[in-house]
């Protein structure tokens, strides 16, 4: 069976201001945002949440204080609360493909794929551009065995993305599964390319090769295969 390269890490979008504002008597939701960022930033994502809500109670509809509470919640897989505070985001900018696609995330995250399908799908509406999901939604297709759709994504990234190994990695195990081996070896020879020590790599282009009948070239890239695997033990 082909195998297809890991998931890429979950990106989170979220102001990045870092300077700190000292004094009593704090009435700027703006500054305890900024305060909650700055513990963001040092990973005291508890801190961070508590100067979140306060810029909230002082304005309920402060857009930047709700995603960063929302992407604290996420980070510390609070999915339930994260997708609360994504929806009303989402409520105050209908149109922010950054926060459709980390609720995808976590659709996808708790095997809701349909859910996670269709927030990246309105993330790549907004923006063509998006290929982080555009990625997403390749490695969910594929999940989903939806190959052709994988493809079509894996295209798209493709185009802004043209060494990345891994990707064509994952489009050349696409199409071993829709029967398009000429495609398959073309596309895993250059990942090979760009990296040639990836073990799975060459055993999905064994794969392919033996689906053409070239019994020679899938043994010479079985033992490529073997070699790596036993050198990674060692």
């Amino acid at each position: 069976m082909p195998f297809i390269s890991a998931l890429r890490p979950i990106l989170f979008f979220y102001c990045l201001c870092a300077f700190f504002v000292a004094g009593c008597g704090v009435q700027d939701p703006d500054i305890y945002n900024r305060r909650g960022v700055s513990f963001d930033n040092q990973g005291k994502l508890d801190e961070a949440i508590k100067y979140y809500k306060k810029a909230l109670r002082l304005d309920p509809n402060n857009r930047t204080a709700h995603h960063n509470l929302a992407v604290a919640y996420h980070k510390k897989e609070l999915f339930n609360d994260a997708i609360e505070e994504y929806k009303i985001v989402l409520e105050l900018y209908p149109n922010d493909p950054e926060t459709l696609y980390n609720v995808g995330a976590i659709y996808a995250k708790n095997n809701m794929h349909d859910s996670a399908i269709l927030a990246w799908r309105k993330a790549v509406g907004l923006n063509p551009d998006f290929t982080e999901a555009h990625y997403a939604l390749g490695l969910t297709y594929a999940q989903e065995k939806r190959f052709n759709e994988a493809i079509t994504e894996y295209l798209c990234v493709l185009e802004k993305n043209p060494g990345d190994a891994g990707l064509r990695n994952n489009l050349g195990v696409a199409y071993i599964e829709t029967g398009a081996f000429d495609k398959a070896i073309e596309a895993l020879r250059m990942s090979l390319k760009i990296d040639p020590k990836k073990a799975m790599t060459h055993k999905n282009l064994a794969v392919a090769y033996q689906q053409k009948g070239l019994e020679e070239n899938a043994n010479m890239e079985l033992k490529i295969y073997e070699e790596l695997t036993l050198r990674k033990k060692n």
